[in-house]
C-alpha cells in the first residue's frame, strides 16, 4: 500500500493535472490490490488445502497437477509486479506519472520496489509451481467448479481493468476532480 501514500501525495502538486492522476492512481491501486491479493491468498489457500503444507521447498511442480490453480497464482503473482496489461500495471503507472512531478527521488525508489517484488515473486513462482514434483503430489485434483466462480472473476477483474482500466478510472475521477480543486482553491490545506 506504499504506492497508495505515493499517490496521494501528488496532491500537494502545483498542477491539478499531477495530483489527479495520483490520486486517481492510488484509488485504482487499492481497488486492484484487493482483487490482485484476493486472488493470492485464494489460490494460496487452494494449494495449503491440498498439500497442507507452506514450505516452499517442499513444493514444486505443482502446475502439472493443479493448472487452473496454478495459472491463477501466476496471473495474480505477474499482476502484483505491475505487468503490463494486468491492472496492477495500470495502478502503479498512474501513482508514478502523478507522482513523479512532486517527488522524483522518492517515486524512483518506489519503481525500483517494482524490481525487488518481481525477484520475490518469480523465485517463489519457480520454486512452488514448476520444476520436478514430489511423488506425493501425484493426486492432487485442480480447482472444482465452484472454486472455479471466484477464481475467473478475479482473473477477469485484473486482466479487464489492465487492458482497459478507463472503466475505473472514469469512475474515480468523479470523485477526485473535485478534491483536488477543493485543494488548489484553498492552499493554506496543505500547510496545515
Amino acid at each position: 500500500m506504499g504506492y497508495v501514500l505515493i499517490g496521494l501525495s501528488a496532491i500537494a502538486s502545483k498542477g491539478v493535472d499531477a495530483a489527479a492522476i495520483g490520486l486517481t492512481g492510488a484509488s485504482m491501486q487499492m481497488f486492484t490490490h484487493g482483487t490482485i491479493t484476493g486472488l493470492m491468498f485464494l489460490t494460496v489457500g487452494m494449494i495449503y488445502d491440498r498439500t497442507h503444507t507452506r514450505y516452499i521447498p517442499d513444493l514444486g511442480g505443482l502446475s502439472k497437477r493443479i493448472p487452473i490453480i496454478g495459472v491463477a497464482f501466476l496471473i495474480a503473482g505477474l499482476a502484483s509486479l505491475g505487468l503490463p496489461g494486468t491492472s496492477g500495471f495500470a495502478a502503479e503507472i498512474l501513482v508514478f506519472l502523478g507522482a513523479f512531478p512532486v517527488w522524483a527521488w522518492p517515486t524512483a525508489l518506489a519503481v525500483f520496489g517494482v524490481v525487488i517484488t518481481a525477484g520475490y515473486i518469480l523465485w517463489m513462482a519457480q520454486r512452488t509451481l514448476f520444476g520436478h514434483m514430489d511423488d506425493r503430489w501425484a493426486k492432487l485434483t485442480d480447482a472444482s467448479r465452484v472454486e472455479l466462480i471466484p477464481i475467473v472473476m478475479l482473473v477477469v477483474a485484473i486482466l479487464v481493468f489492465g487492458i482497459y482500466p478507463a472503466f475505473l478510472t472514469d469512475l474515480f475521477k468523479m470523485g477526485i476532480e473535485p478534491i483536488v480543486a477543493a485543494v488548489n482553491s484553498s492552499p493554506e490545506i496543505l500547510s496545515r
